[in-house]
């Protein structure tokens, strides 16, 4: 007997079932199935743009202004409202307190800076205020401050004068640059007791070579406080006068050198309290006393004799 194998049964398919996912596994999943959240930094960088908001409205809004061509006139009016603003909040022009003035006329200093008391403090415009009391004659340099909240203080640095420059029948006080401060007999009138001690210097051109003068004078005080006139002589020398009548003719070249020369022989021998009325020095290496009874030689050329014709 042949034994017969049986086929065997088919087995049913085994059914392959997933373990249950981690609890992390399952939060994650129900996360993804919600709507996707926004980054970290999205919050923070919308509350900056919320803040920028305004600020670009306003560049916005000067934009179209500056194109209308209307930002000027709303930037004055801004300005001038500010301005009132602040006048009527205390700050306006009560005083002007002015340090180191000594010829400077008042009245002259209120017309330079152009202000009225009440005036908004805050819309003086200080540098223009400066310049123009720099122009002022008397005036070498000045500061312009406020004070808060209503006074305006200056400070001014005077020119000191030096001498009274005579011309065309006229007497001018001037600074050691030559440069015209006032007219001395105004001053006079007003008192000034200061111009009776300036020396006086004669000439067209006399201011342009005071300085030299000046200069070449200080060196040799002991003649310097003696001088009582100067006069510029054809433009090339001077002349100078002492307060005692007796008239100094220096030379071209070397005037100092003359000057120290002239003083040592005064310390030496006293010869310019002699009776003498001018000492020549136009010559160099060479001086002379000229006394009362001698003729006082001068630069003007001899006059030449008309000769008859034949």
């Amino acid at each position: 007997m042949t034994a017969r194998t049986a086929s065997a049964a088919p087995r049913p398919r085994a059914r392959i079932e997933m373990p249950p996912p981690p609890r992390a596994m399952a939060h994650a999943a129900q996360r993804g199935n919600r709507r996707r959240a926004w980054p970290r930094w999205t919050r923070p960088m919308l509350r900056s743009g919320l803040a920028l908001l305004p600020v670009a409205g306003l560049f916005t809004a000067a934009f179209w202004m500056w194109q209308a061509g209307t930002l000027s006139a709303a930037t004055a009016r801004v300005h001038d409202a500010a301005v009132a603003l602040s006048a009527e909040a205390g700050f306006a022009l009560a005083d002007v307190v002015v340090d180191g003035r000594e010829e400077t006329e008042p009245e002259a200093i209120l017309r330079a800076l152009g202000i009225n008391r009440g005036d908004p403090i805050l819309n003086i415009d200080l540098v223009a205020a400066k310049e123009r009391l720099e122009a002022l004659p008397w005036v070498a340099a000045a500061s312009v401050e406020r004070r808060l909240p209503d006074i305006l203080f200056i400070r001014l640095t005077e020119r000191h004068p030096m001498a009274i420059w005579q011309h065309d029948r006229r007497l001018t006080v001037i600074d050691r640059d030559g440069r015209p401060l006032a007219d001395a007999v105004e001053m006079a009138s007003r008192g000034n007791t200061r111009i009776e001690t300036l020396p006086h210097v004669v000439g067209a051109n006399a201011p342009d070579r005071v300085p030299g003068l000046l200069a070449a004078l200080e060196k040799v005080p002991t003649l310097h406080r003696r001088v009582a006139a100067a006069t510029r002589v054809s433009d090339r020398r001077w002349d100078l006068t002492l307060n005692n009548g007796v008239l100094v003719k220096l030379p071209e070249e070397d005037m100092e050198g003359a000057l120290h020369h002239l003083a040592e022989m005064d310390a030496q021998n006293g010869v310019l309290d002699r009776d003498i009325v001018a000492v020549d020095m136009r010559v160099p290496d060479r001086v002379v006393l000229l006394t009362p009874t001698a003729a006082v030689p001068d630069d003007s050329a001899k006059k030449k004799k008309a000769g008859n014709r034949t």
